[in-house]
C-alpha cells in the first residue's frame, strides 16, 4: 500500500480544526472544476462552429478540384472523361469554366462569378440543387439561358424568379476588342433566373451557375474548361490525390477539400489553439488557491509532521504525503469541472437550451457543440501537468522549513 497517499487522502477528506483550511480547500476545488468546465464548454462551443463551418463548405467544394498550372482554362482534350471514371469510385465528375463578370439587373449591378457546370452522371441533382428553396434548377429543360443565384445576390440586385421579361445581363471584358476599334470592349449575355439557393454565405453573394454549353459559348471559349471537380465515394482521399496527380501530370495542381480553403482551415485551428493557451493560464491561475490550500494543511498537522520525522519516516515520503494532497485536490476539481462540463454539453446538444438568436435570425437556432474525446483528454492532461506543477511549490517550501528544521 502506498502510505503516502494514504495518508494524503485521510487528511483531505477528515475534518480540520480550523474551519479555514476547510474553506480553502473548497474554494482550490471549486476553482480547478470552474476552470476545466470553461474549458471543457468553450472548446465544445468551438467544435460545434468549426463542424457548422466545415460542412457548410462540403456543400460548396469538392473533394478535388484539378485546375491548370500554366493557364486559366485548358481543353477537353487534356484528359479523357472515361479514363477519369474508371480511376476510382467517383459520385460524381463535374466539368465547370468560371469567370468573373459584372451583373446588372434593371439598374442594380453586382461584381460576381459566372459558373457553368456539366456533371457526370447527368442523371443525378447537383449538391446545390438540394438547397434551391424557390424556383427550380436550371437543369431538365430545354432551354440553355436559365441560371440559379444565391439568395444574398438576389437579394442585392433585387431579381425574381421565374419570370422571362427582364433577364440578368451578364458583361465581361472583350479580350480580342483594340484600343480605338470598333468593337465593343465587354461581351455581353443574358440569362432568366429560374431558382435562388442558400447554402454558404460567401458562395450565396458570389455565383450565378448555369450550364456549362451556355457559359463556353458566351466566353468564345468551347471546349474549353477552367477546372475539373471530383465527388468521391471512398475516404481515402490521399491515395486519390495522388492518383490523380499521376494521371494529370505537373501541369495541373490537385487541391483537396482542405487545400481548397487552407486560410480558412488555418485560421480556425489557430483560433481553437488561441483559446485553449488563454483558458488554460486562467486555469493556471485559479490552482495557485492550492498552494494556499497545502500550506494551511502542512500548518495544521506540523505535529503529525514532527511525529513522522521522529518515527524515521523518510524525507521523501513526508514530501509526497503533501504532493499526493495537491494532486488529489487537482484530480477532484478536475473531475467535478470534467463531469459537469460534459453532461452541460450533452444536455445543450440535445435540448439546445442556450439559442444564438431570434427564429430564423441565423443559420442555426442553438449553439452548436461538439465534445471530442482527444479534448477531454487533453484538458484532464493540462488539469494534472498545472496541478503537480504548482503543488511542488509548497512541497519544497515543507522542504525547508519543516522537515529541515525538526
Amino acid at each position: 500500500m502506498n502510505v503516502a497517499l494514504y495518508i494524503a487522502r485521510r487528511y483531505l477528506f477528515s475534518s480540520k480544526s480550523k474551519n479555514a483550511v476547510n474553506i480553502i480547500t473548497g474554494i482550490s476545488v471549486l476553482g480547478v472544476a470552474v476552470g476545466t468546465l470553461a474549458l471543457v464548454v468553450v472548446l465544445s462551443v468551438f467544435n460545434g462552429f468549426e463542424s457548422l463551418i466545415k460542412s457548410m463548405y462540403h456543400e460548396v467544394n469538392a473533394d478535388f478540384v484539378v485546375r491548370s498550372v500554366a493557364s486559366k482554362s485548358f481543353g477537353s482534350s487534356s484528359y479523357d472523361l472515361e479514363e477519369l471514371k474508371a480511376l476510382a469510385p467517383w459520385e460524381s465528375i463535374q466539368e465547370v469554366c468560371e469567370e468573373k463578370v459584372l451583373l446588372r439587373f434593371e439598374d442594380q449591378e453586382q461584381i460576381a462569378k459566372l459558373k457553368g457546370v456539366q456533371q457526370w452522371p447527368s442523371d443525378d441533382s447537383l449538391r446545390i440543387e438540394k438547397h434551391i428553396f424557390k424556383g427550380r434548377s436550371f437543369r431538365g429543360n430545354q432551354r440553355q439561358d436559365l441560371a440559379i443565384v444565391g439568395q444574398a445576390l438576389a437579394h442585392t440586385l433585387s431579381i425574381p424568379v421565374d419570370q422571362y421579361y427582364m433577364p440578368l445581363r451578364v458583361y465581361v471584358p472583350n479580350v480580342s476588342a483594340k484600343v480605338g476599334s470598333l468593337e465593343r470592349p465587354f461581351t455581353e449575355g443574358s440569362w432568366f433566373v429560374s431558382g435562388i439557393y442558400s447554402v454558404q454565405a460567401n458562395h450565396d453573394a458570389s455565383y450565378v451557375l448555369c450550364s456549362l454549353s451556355s457559359v463556353q459559348d458566351f466566353l468564345g471559349k468551347q471546349q474549353q474548361v477552367t477546372s475539373l471537380e471530383f465527388q468521391a465515394k471512398d475516404a481515402n482521399a490521399e491515395n486519390l490525390q495522388e492518383a490523380l496527380q499521376t494521371y494529370f501530370g505537373s501541369d495541373f495542381e490537385v487541391k483537396n477539400r482542405y487545400q481548397q480553403q487552407a486560410f480558412l482551415y488555418k485560421v480556425l485551428k489557430t483560433e481553437k489553439w488561441a483559446i485553449f493557451f488563454i483558458l488554460s493560464f486562467i486555469l493556471l491561475i485559479a490552482t495557485f488557491t492550492i498552494v494556499a490550500s497545502v500550506i494551511m494543511i502542512v500548518l495544521e498537522k506540523r505535529k503529525d509532521i514532527s511525529s513522522l520525522w521522529a518515527m524515521g519516516t523518510p524525507e521523501h515520503t513526508i514530501q509526497r504525503i503533501f504532493f499526493y494532497e495537491g494532486l488529489l485536490i487537482t484530480f477532484f476539481g478536475g473531475a467535478i469541472g470534467l463531469f459537469f462540463g460534459v453532461v452541460l454539453c450533452l444536455l445543450q446538444q440535445k435540448f439546445g437550451f442556450l439559442k444564438i438568436g431570434a427564429q430564423g435570425s441565423f443559420v442555426i437556432n442553438n449553439y452548436p457543440v461538439e465534445v471530442q474525446t482527444t479534448d477531454v483528454l487533453l484538458i484532464m492532461l493540462t488539469v494534472l501537468s498545472l496541478g503537480m506543477l504548482i503543488t511542488w511549490i509548497p512541497v519544497r517550501l515543507l522542504k525547508r522549513k519543516f522537515i529541515q528544521g525538526s
